[in-house]
């Protein structure tokens, strides 16, 4: 389709959701193989969807604004907008498909400074909204080898582990190896959810380098630790199967352990896990992402805690969420 040629169809609206979403058990280890168990959160990307009656893709975003068109799309010149990344290769991966320009605007009801995986939750709404748009009918396994395609051009490397949890909702059990991703109902919708930020993180590659560099010399010990790690998050999957959320509970501070052994822990870090664990009303915590910064993860609320067990965590930024069962969708406008 040329620059100049003119759609006559009547403009077409769809709008595309996909939930935030963190890591349970598997940090580290899920980068080699091992099985991973993440969430879904109800906190939502948005992107509104716009036809146009030309070939030109403009899209509006906090981060930035970008125009180009299917022709650039297609031959990747100047397409790629390097604050929009996962934006962009989305639209190339679907470009062939695109059978009119669009206008595309994305909003947050979350910060991508707190660790909620915010890029995989816009590149899950970003393919869940083309699939709708070019009427492909591809499976959430197909999207996401798409996705985890985009992660590693982007990226280099990645799991793909939150675009999974993203791309479904819910609690998710992933295996990389074989792509498997499967739905877990113990811990249900609502399921409170409490967040601490550090209010520091450290780049996921970085903290990479760190681990590399500390193992350097015990590549064994490290493959070994690396294989309880994964043995821990197989456990904790057969704990949820069997409802016994108490040993699956334990199981997350094993986990912890291994992360503290693995090196990416610090002291505050540490701060906050021993307060969120002192909470009574939290059932578990740990290191939520690669660590030496970002998140911790509680399971559990801490709103009808005593104020006393909160009070270490008070200088600290907060998110209360609840884990959601709704994955990335597109309806009609």
């Amino acid at each position: 389709m040329s620059t100049t040629q003119q759609i006559k169809s009547p403009l077409l609206k769809w709008q595309s959701s996909a939930p935030a979403n963190s890591m349970i058990l598997g940090e580290h280890s899920v980068v080699y193989g091992h099985p991973a168990i993440a969430c879904a959160l109800d906190q939502y990307i948005y992107i509104d969807w716009q036809s146009r009656p030309d070939d030109e893709i403009h899209i509006h975003s906090a981060l930035a604004e970008h125009s180009t068109n299917i022709k650039s799309l297609l031959t990747k010149e100047q397409a790629i907008h390097p604050q929009l990344k996962f934006v962009c290769h989305a639209l190339v991966a679907f470009a062939d498909q695109l059978p009119f320009g669009l206008t595309i605007r994305i909003r947050s009801e979350f910060s991508s400074t707190i660790g909620l995986g915010s890029s995989a939750a816009v590149l899950a709404a970003m393919l869940s909204g083309l699939n709708q748009i070019t009427k492909q009918q591809k499976s959430t396994l197909e999207l996401f080898a798409i996705g985890h395609s985009i992660i590693l051009t982007i990226q280099g490397r990645g799991s793909g582990t939150d675009l999974a949890a993203s791309l479904s909702g819910g609690v998710i059990y992933f295996q990389p190896h074989s792509v498997q991703i499967k739905s877990l109902t113990q811990l249900s919708q609502d399921f409170p959810v409490t967040l601490i930020y550090a209010g520091y993180k450290t780049p996921t590659t970085e903290v990479l380098n760190v681990v590399a560099e500390q193992w350097l010399t015990r590549p064994v010990e490290l493959a070994a630790l690396y294989q309880q790690m994964g043995q821990t998050t197989q456990a904790a999957f057969k704990a949820l199967q069997q409802q016994n959320l108490p040993l699956f509970y334990s199981l997350l501070k094993t986990y912890q352990d291994l992360m503290t052994q693995l090196g990416v822990n610090d002291a505050t870090l540490t701060l906050l896990i021993e307060a969120l664990t002192a909470c009574p009303c939290i059932q578990a915590a740990k290191i939520s992402g690669s660590g030496l910064g970002d998140c911790v993860i509680g399971l559990g609320s801490l709103e009808n805690c005593p104020d006393a067990s909160k009070a270490t965590l008070q200088d600290y930024q907060q998110l209360h969420v609840n884990i959601t069962l709704q994955g990335a969708e597109t309806r009609i406008l």
